[in-house]
């Protein structure tokens, strides 16, 4: 009987989850069925726009044709009109003609002074170039124009083109647009360092002077340069480093009269030889704690900091070179097994090569010599670097990609590292600090519990917590917050309660709900919260850094783990790190004025769809990240979540996807 019922039981659960497989196979052709519907409407639609620009196109050069034309005939009639004017003049300045007028008036007196007068100036005769062909600028009538029919995508909207495919480095923002910095420091620090303030480098011993009175800037940066392939500024300075010249004590001197403070950083190389240049500067940085005592002991004096090796966000980070990953192991240093990572020689390009390079491999393996430098900032474009093992690494792709992700987290941007030398030579350090407001809606005590566990969890913490409840009052909002925080035995944010707004009102739609929450939102960015799903302790914070990486509006996941009816499944894996206005509702994380001027949608689960629509249609910068930290969670298989082409099988939930 025992086997029977065995049988009985085995047999139930192949029939639940064949029945669970007929469903979702339902809900996926039914979202096909969807999505070819989509995708003829967007066909049309991007038809009917394409005539439109067609007949604007045509109404344009019909209408520049015509206005040539009467332009040019202006212009002839203006050339015309000045060349009779011309002959009328010079024909009424006629001296014979003046004499005769004389004799007619019989006056003798007339007729001398007219003898006497000398040959007429009428200028010189006009010539048809005085007169240039100037177009007004006219609104031309529309014109009928057909441009051809856009074919249906059935792959449509799987997501959508990219708005660049390619990593270059950019030229801004400014973290510090109101400072000024002039700054020797070789190639890789002028990266590093170039978009935290207003950075001159074009200056050498000859021309210091007009620098400073042109420039006017706040703080002096001087690095421990040395000759070779990064040298900065040209090599000018390097005699002066070396302490061949007057040069480089001569402008500390200039700018300590003037006000300008003096910071020297030594980033490499040997103490002893440095030590005399970095007695002439107000502050003396080292690269770590040890170095620092060293170099105390050195000067006699405490003007020491110390700033680590750190990583230029707008430089180095995740975003993809163009084509992607071609696959490959490169090698860093004195390393064996795979291509060498091209040399970051003094041309302008050199640097950029590498940071490009570092972007088309799967692994880099790092030799003994390697710096720590080198390393981070390779991990920060998320490449992993190994000393062996790369083969192995690189056939595992789902562990590259967890170490990859794990190696960019750990590396740090320079920018909240310089708040102390600001500090210390009494600069201000003026920046957006990233206030962040989590919006929730919430239907009963569950979700409520589930939503505040996790935004309490998270390493950085959000500012201000708006919740919208149905049928929850605010006091047992605020009790079940500070459990939460009371809860959390890690020493990060240990007791610390964010802002909480809470609003008890029934809930016609998620979106609506969502809505009302972001009215009461005050902090700059604003991150959407769904109480369903789970998100890792590393969530928030990793989506906040992606703002310092790239010019965008708004970031989120079109590339994430789903979990529903038993499954969990990768979600549109090549959607990671891109341009893409395709992301999931619960990962939104967005400038709050931005998201203000859209409005979120009054519907259920499809205010997200609304929402990215607005961003294509209005040239809203959208970008989507990593797909970890994040599991969206649903009861169903719903066609939507479910239903993209790229899903690439079951994979765990756990550890894996919320790292």
């Amino acid at each position: 009987m025992s086997e029977l019922e065995s049988l009985r039981r085995a047999l139930a659960q192949a029939v639940e989850k064949a029945e669970g497989a007929a469903e979702l196979a339902r809900l996926l052709a039914d979202y096909q069925t969807r999505l070819d519907e989509a995708a003829r409407t967007e066909a049309e639609a991007l038809t009917r726009a394409r005539d439109a620009e067609a007949a604007r196109k045509a109404a344009e050069k019909q209408a520049d044709r015509q206005i040539t034309q009467l332009a040019r005939q202006l212009a002839e009639q203006k050339y015309q009109t000045a060349v009779a004017e011309w002959k009328l003049a010079k024909l009424q300045g006629n001296r014979w003609i003046k004499i005769g007028e004389a004799v007619q008036a019989k006056k003798p007196g007339s007729v001398a002074r007219a003898v006497r007068a000398s040959a007429p100036n009428a200028g010189k005769a006009p010539k048809r170039t005085d007169f240039p062909v100037e177009k007004p600028s006219v609104q031309p009538a529309a014109a009928e124009a057909k441009a051809p029919p856009v074919e249906p995508d059935p792959r449509a909207p799987l997501f959508s083109t990219p708005l660049t495919e390619y990593f270059a480095v950019p030229k801004g923002p400014l973290t510090r647009p109101y400072m000024t910095v002039a700054a020797i420091v070789d190639r890789r620090t002028e990266a590093l360092l170039r978009y935290e303030w207003r950075q001159v480098t074009n200056f050498g011993p000859e021309n210091w002077a007009t620098m400073l009175d042109n420039y006017r800037p706040s703080m002096l940066f001087v690095e421990s340069l040395h000759a070779g392939p990064r040298q900065g500024n040209g090599g000018r300075w390097l005699d002066s480093m070396a302490g061949k010249d007057r040069a480089l004590r001569d402008l500390v001197e200039a700018c300590k009269k003037r006000g300008i403070k003096t910071v020297f950083w030594h980033s490499g190389g040997s103490l002893g030889k440095a030590v005399p240049v970095a007695e002439l500067f107000d502050l003396v940085l080292a690269t770590t704690e040890q170095r620092a005592r060293e170099w105390r002991a050195a000067l006699r004096h405490d003007r020491v900091l110390v700033l680590p090796h750190s990583v230029q966000p707008r430089v180095h980070n995740t975003f993809r070179a163009e084509g992607g990953r071609t696959g490959g192991v490169a090698t860093l240093g004195t390393a064996e097994g795979g291509d060498p990572l091209p040399a970051q020689g003094d041309d302008r390009t050199g640097y950029d090569d590498f940071l490009t390079a570092v972007r088309k491999v799967e692994v880099v393996v790092a030799g003994p010599d390697a710096s720590d430098r080198e390393i981070a900032e390779i991990e920060a474009c998320g490449t992993p670097v190994v000393a062996t093992g790369a083969a192995e690494l690189a056939a595992d792709p789902q562990e590259r990609d967890r170490r990859a992700h794990l190696a960019w987290r750990a590396t740090v941007p320079v920018t909240g590292r310089l708040e102390p030398v600001f500090s210390a030579v009494g600069l201000p350090d003026v920046r957006n600090t990233q206030v962040v407001t989590a919006l929730v809606a919430v239907r009963d005590q569950m979700e409520l519990d589930q939503a505040v566990t996790q935004i309490i969890g998270q390493r950085r913490r959000p500012d201000q917590l708006v919740i919208v409840a149905e049928g929850v009052d605010a006091e047992v909002v605020e009790k079940t917050a500070r459990q939460a925080v009371g809860a959390r035995e890690e020493g990060y944010n240990k007791g610390v309660l964010p802002e909480l707004v809470v609003r008890s009102a029934p809930m016609s739609t998620r979106g609506a709900a969502l809505a009302h929450a972001l009215l009461l939102a005050d902090g700059d960015y604003v991150a959407v919260i769904d109480p369903r799903d789970l998100y890792g302790e590393h969530y928030l914070a990793d989506s906040l850094r992606r703002f310092a990486e790239v010019e965008t509006e708004i970031v989120g996941k079109a590339a994430f783990y789903a979990h529903a009816a038993g499954a969990t499944l990768l979600r549109q894996p090549d959607a990671e790190y891109r341009f893409l206005p395709e992301l999931g509702g619960g990962t939104i994380v967005s400038r709050r004025s931005v998201l203000v001027d859209l409005g979120i949608a009054d519907l259920s689960e499809e205010w997200d769809e609304t929402l990215m629509r607005q961003c294509r249609s209005g040239g809203i910068r959208v970008y989507s990240g990593d797909r970890f930290s994040y599991v969206c969670v649903r009861a169903r298989a719903e066609g939507r979540l479910f239903g993209s082409a790229r899903l690439e099988g079951y994979v765990p939930a756990g550890p894996l996807a919320l790292i």
